[in-house]
């Protein structure tokens, strides 16, 4: 048997998800961050709720897509903006189509996103953003692009 910190599981019902190899210290970590007296940081919370999606994206995806753009909502420099607004959009769109204020939360990251993106002179990856957008139901901005 493997040491714990080497162990493999399973993501999915079955192996066509392929295999996924957990830090099941920096689980551990995360876990006691969260639980913990103190009151974590931005930062440590989207941190630990990145380590905890890899282990339950059902749970933790809505918690990280929070957490990231509440980091993009205290930054100051558009290459972080970026990289947290994608990183928003990213587990938004993996969230179940199912799970509660899913919409909610990929229009929010989404939004994040578009305005980075024009913020940045990138206008057609903004418009590209800005169509997913009409299609999850928020079309003010695709208007305004368009005319």
């Amino acid at each position: 048997m493997l040491p714990p910190a080497q162990r493999r599981f399973f993501v999915g019902r079955n192996a066509q998800f392929g295999v996924v190899t957990i830090d099941h210290g920096a689980v551990l970590s995360a876990r006691v961050l969260l639980l913990g007296s103190g009151r974590p940081s931005r930062a440590e919370l989207a941190s630990a709720y990145r380590v905890l999606a890899e282990v339950s994206l059902r749970v933790y995806l809505p918690k990280l897509v929070d957490a990231v753009l509440g980091l993009y909502y205290g930054g100051r420099d558009l290459k972080v903006d970026l990289t947290l607004a994608e990183e928003a959009s990213w587990a938004a769109r993996r969230m179940e189509s199912g799970a509660r204020n899913r919409a909610g939360r990929l229009r929010r990251a989404l939004n994040a996103y578009q305005t980075v993106l024009f913020s940045l002179g990138r206008r057609g990856e903004g418009s590209v953003v800005c169509e997913e957008l009409a299609e999850v139901g928020d079309s003010d901005r695709l208007a305004s692009v368009l005319a």
